[in-house]
């Protein structure tokens, strides 16, 4: 099946990997990743690869990851980059597609599954419950779901097209139901999630141990263009992001946020 991140795929690690926006606030996740994760060797499941850079990232402090995607182009961008830099034996890919991930096949149990980004934002609010009980069965006793989403609200989105008298996208994020959101040429349903409306449909299986804002001060990286030139002040926006990233409830306003769940299961269950 060709989906719409297919058309993408070969232009994603230029458009947003490589950006300036992009790898500030990748670095950002990492960062949280390298501080709260155990020193040990951890078997990884990531949803929504794209083109591995998150996995290849793993595999470098040591872990061992199982990279999932929907898009078979970004999968095999992934395994080339993966192989190149001699990680092949650490990552392993599968094609996967969350809305039935519950079908697919795993041989192990994870300590940690991990999404990056925005790929949570393609399922919606019932997919979204089915991933946390599916999430919660591939789990290791007392593992951790980390997820990358995009909140219902981003103020440098509203400050954005609100200078463009665009009060139609200006508030876009807000819409109750899917927006259809532009992708190169293609449009995808996307679906905005709150802070708290990801607890509420996690809640049963897990409890919320980690949250904070990426990407209140560093701007979305559709602004890559305005900020090219911009780069000294590009990076003070950087440097105030680090002093806020224990503000947790600019979680609500930024581009996206970072949400860390703890499964309720225990090993003696």
């Amino acid at each position: 099946m060709t989906t719409a991140f297919d058309h993408i795929a070969s232009d994603y690690d230029n458009d947003f990997t490589h950006g300036s926006i992009g790898a500030l606030q990748r670095q950002k996740v990492w960062d949280y990743l390298e501080n709260t994760l155990p020193d040990r060797q951890l078997s990884i499941l990531e949803l929504n690869c794209g083109t591995g850079e998150d996995a290849i990232h793993l595999a470098g402090k040591g872990h061992q990851v199982l990279a999932t995607d929907l898009s078979q182009k970004m999968i095999t961008i992934a395994i080339s980059k993966a192989e190149k830099l001699g990680f092949a034996q650490q990552i392993s890919f599968l094609q996967c597609d969350l809305n039935n991930i519950a079908n697919a096949v795993f041989t192990k149990k994870f300590d940690l599954i991990f999404s990056n980004f925005g790929g949570l934002n393609c399922i919606d609010a019932m997919s979204m419950q089915n991933l946390s009980k599916v999430v919660s069965r591939l789990l290791k006793p007392e593992g951790r779901f980390i997820g990358v989403i995009m909140p219902a609200f981003c103020l440098w989105e509203s400050v954005y097209f609100l200078s463009k008298f665009d009060i139609k996208n200006a508030f876009r994020r807000s819409k109750r139901g899917p927006v259809m959101a532009q992708l190169d040429k293609q449009q995808v349903e996307t679906w905005y999630y709150t802070p708290a409306r990801i607890r509420r449909l996690f809640q049963s299986e897990f409890q919320i141990t980690g949250l904070c804002p990426i990407g209140f001060f560093l701007p979305p990286s559709y602004l890559e263009s305005f900020f090219k030139k911009r780069s000294g002040f590009l990076n003070t926006l950087d440097r105030i992001e680090d002093s806020i990233n224990a503000w947790s409830f600019l979680s609500n306003y930024s581009d996206h946020f970072l949400i860390d769940l703890k499964s309720n299961k225990t090993s003696s269950e």
